[in-house]
């Protein structure tokens, strides 16, 4: 089934880069083909995916360059909503055979259970967190071995997945009572909205679907003991061969602080709090890889604002309110320190001088 080779591209001597099967990828491919791209191979090569990626559907990909592939992709296109596009017009029988786990699942709670728990089959890079409480019903997305900032277009997807997966498993137009992502708004998220029936909320605290409660004890329309059976015992045996992957520190640090800039609650003890250490703890595991906290945050920071300065809807003060900069000089300084340049000037030179830059 999904366990397919591994792409050679992928490094001998680092076995740790989580891996994915790469539905999306091909997805996002077929859909720059249908919308006119012509030169798919560059674009291919440029996000370190292997050339036979349309062709061969066994490869599993390096789950980092899946998600480098779909934000070329929605460029490429000129779509913002790729990620949402993809999941909402999808036949989800094509996200491998894993469907029909949930599908011959006896109840929601219990398809949900089985998407935390066999989820790293399908991308090691994602993991998914089911919760139930008195007060809703969630799916949480967290990030294994890859950098929270640089993905939209994936985490867009797997939340509307989240959603259809659940209005196909009850045969109704559920709503969800909330969703959040991590990431801030480009331009007119209404579509959006009104697919998923509420609010969403850009730049929470955390990459989240919620329910209600009760909903969780509702039937799957399309339940299956016998087949339930035998796709639990395959993907119980595709996990046991899947190594259990644990964030490098950086990438830990750089992920408790993304969703804490904009709030201007970064510090080091509430990154280490987030992480469950102490703030000494934590000091010292990153000098005995010869980090700092302070860089950490400053080069995410650096790495943020280049992709923020490319969204002309973006101004500059909002860029800065994003950083985490309670003034906008210091965003303007800080940029000088990083680029020798200001921001405005950086901007400038992303696009035709004819554009007004913003304030």
């Amino acid at each position: 089934m999904s366990n397919g080779k591994v792409s050679r591209l992928l490094a001998k001597d680092n076995p740790t880069l989580p891996t994915t099967v790469g539905v999306l990828a091909r997805l996002a491919a077929r859909r720059a083909m249908e919308s006119g791209v012509e030169a798919l191979a560059p674009i291919i090569k440029r996000a370190g995916l292997p050339s036979t990626l349309v062709i061969d559907p066994r490869l599993r990909l390096d789950a980092r360059s899946q998600i480098l592939f779909l934000n070329m992709i929605a460029e490429a296109i000129a779509d913002p909503l790729l990620g949402f596009h993809m999941a909402r017009d999808a036949d989800l029988r094509e996200i491998d055979p894993f469907f029909y786990v949930l599908s011959s699942s006896e109840k929601l709670g219990e398809a949900f259970e089985h998407v935390a728990r066999y989820s790293t089959v399908i991308n090691e890079g994602v993991r998914f967190i089911a919760a139930r409480n008195a007060s809703s019903l969630s799916v949480e997305f967290g990030y294994v071995g890859i950098e929270r900032y640089i993905d939209r277009q994936q985490i867009e997807f797997w939340a509307t997945w989240t959603v259809k997966a659940a209005r196909l498993l009850l045969n109704r137009e559920l709503v969800p009572s909330h969703v959040g992502f991590v990431h801030h708004s480009i331009g007119d998220s209404s579509e959006m909205e009104r697919y998923f029936g509420c609010a969403v909320e850009f730049g929470a605290s955390a990459d989240r679907v919620h329910f209600e409660p009760q909903e969780a004890d509702m039937p799957v329309v399309t339940a299956d003991p016998s087949l339930n059976r035998f796709m639990v015992a395959y993907y119980e045996d595709a996990a046991a061969q899947r190594h259990w992957r644990q964030n490098p520190l950086r990438t830990r640090v750089e992920n408790a602080i993304s969703p804490r800039l904009q709030h201007a609650t970064v510090n080091i003890g509430t990154i280490a709090s987030d992480l469950g250490l102490s703030t000494r703890t934590l000091s010292r595991r990153l000098a005995d890889e010869g980090l700092t906290f302070s860089s950490i945050l400053d080069e995410l920071r650096r790495a943020l604002s280049d992709r923020y300065l490319q969204n002309k809807d973006l101004s500059i003060s909002q860029i800065a309110w994003l950083l985490g900069y309670t003034e906008v000089s210091s965003f303007v300084h800080a940029f000088q320190r990083w680029t020798g340049q200001s921001p405005r000037d950086a901007r400038r030179a992303l696009r035709p001088v004819a554009q007004s830059d913003e304030n």
